[in-house]
């Protein structure tokens, strides 16, 4: 198994671990709830490093990664993060994962379902190697900084001009004498940024974001609360419903890919799949109050037939009740229809329109700041 570098420093903040394709990650630190208030009310950092991490030349792996990757590799413009998947040959998912464009070379960051060997091989194998691929994933940490406060945070560290990042966007700054890479992104629906740094800078820098976001009401989080937030958003998980269905196009990760590109891996069976039409497609659930509890693998029905299966679920605390996702018929995937769960006569749950939440950091306005 994969260690994180940042390891020692977790753990004596009180972090629990598990494991994930191989690797070592934070799960919890203090508790789930109080973390998830963290980030909606002032700022989570959590350790990223479980990702795995690239670096290859522009010149020579544009074309390697155009040819890899579902999305436009060859139209990110310069300092643009494009957030995309790779699929294996068959078109399952494989990895969620953002590629920048950081002038000289593209860096790339995963979160992968397969172990750090076999994701490398498979890229190795469609030329990534032979574009000069390097593989930073055991040398750099990721760190994320997540919340309503992140970019005051971000701002103390880096510079006032962090306000001006646009999102998936990404820039070089200095930090204790090296230079490390800020990527304006997130999936929490609050701001999020990532910071990848050498694994020798990575205590480091640790520690000084965790001072700087306690004096904005945050603190630590392990990695499970962002599955939450991530459903909770409706940004899209590759360790939930992205693991469990499979499937980009039922999963509606079109806009995740270029269609008219020539070559990337799995676009046959992605391009016969959409040509021959979903027979099912994923719906947002909202449970009637918080004791009607939804899980993965929990069946649904419409009278006395079962039509979808729930593929990923949390509380949510902003709606006092369950949200979760569900695959059903295509003449079912929409908005505002009730389903019984687990059976006939059973709770009632109604599809809804997703996100179903309005993050607090709409209410910030960093041009003004």
């Amino acid at each position: 198994m994969r260690t994180l570098p940042l390891h020692d420093i977790l753990s004596a903040n009180g972090a629990s671990f598990t494991e994930r394709y191989g690797v070592q990650v934070p799960s919890v630190i203090t508790d789930k709830d109080a973390e998830y208030r963290l980030v909606r009310d002032g700022v989570g950092i959590t350790d990223f490093s479980f990702m795995q991490k690239f670096r290859v030349p522009a010149d020579s792996g544009v074309d390697a990664l155009d040819n890899i990757f579902p999305g436009n590799v060859a139209k990110i413009r310069f300092c643009r993060v494009l957030h995309t998947f790779l699929a294996d040959e068959e078109g399952k998912l494989i990895a969620d994962c953002y590629i920048a464009n950081n002038d000289e070379d593209y860096i790339i960051l995963c979160e992968s379902i397969v172990d750090d060997a076999s994701l490398k091989q498979l890229l190795d194998k469609n030329g990534a190697q032979e574009a000069g691929l390097e593989d930073l994933t055991e040398s750099h940490v990721v760190i994320s900084i997540d919340g309503y406060r992140a970019w005051e945070v971000a701002r103390d560290v880096f510079g006032a001009d962090v306000l001006g990042l646009p999102y998936l966007s990404i820039e070089t700054y200095p930090f204790e004498g090296t230079d490390v890479s800020l990527f304006r992104c997130g999936k929490t629906s609050e701001f999020g940024y990532m910071v990848m740094a050498p694994k020798e800078s990575g205590e480091a820098l640790m520690k000084t974001l965790l001072e700087l976001a306690r004096k904005y009401d945050g603190g630590l989080c392990g990695v499970e609360v962002h599955d939450d937030l991530r459903l909770e958003g409706r940004f899209f998980n590759i360790f939930a419903e992205g693991e469990r269905v499979g499937d980009p196009l039922k999963l509606g990760l079109q806009w995740m890919m270029d269609l008219d590109k020539e070559a990337f891996i799995g676009r046959e069976p992605l391009l016969k799949a959409r040509e021959n039409g979903l027979d099912r497609k994923i719906v947002g659930l909202k449970t009637e109050g918080a004791d009607m509890r939804l899980s993965p693998g929990m069946k649904l029905f419409s009278g006395d037939d079962q039509v979808a299966v729930v593929e990923a679920a949390c509380f949510s605390q902003v709606l006092d009740s369950w949200v979760g996702l569900a695959l059903f018929p295509a003449d079912m995937a929409c908005a505002g229809l009730d389903f019984e769960m687990n059976g006939p006569g059973g709770a009632k749950v109604r599809t809804i329109s997703m996100p179903p939440i309005v993050p607090k950091s709409l209410s910030v306005k960093l041009d003004e700041m």
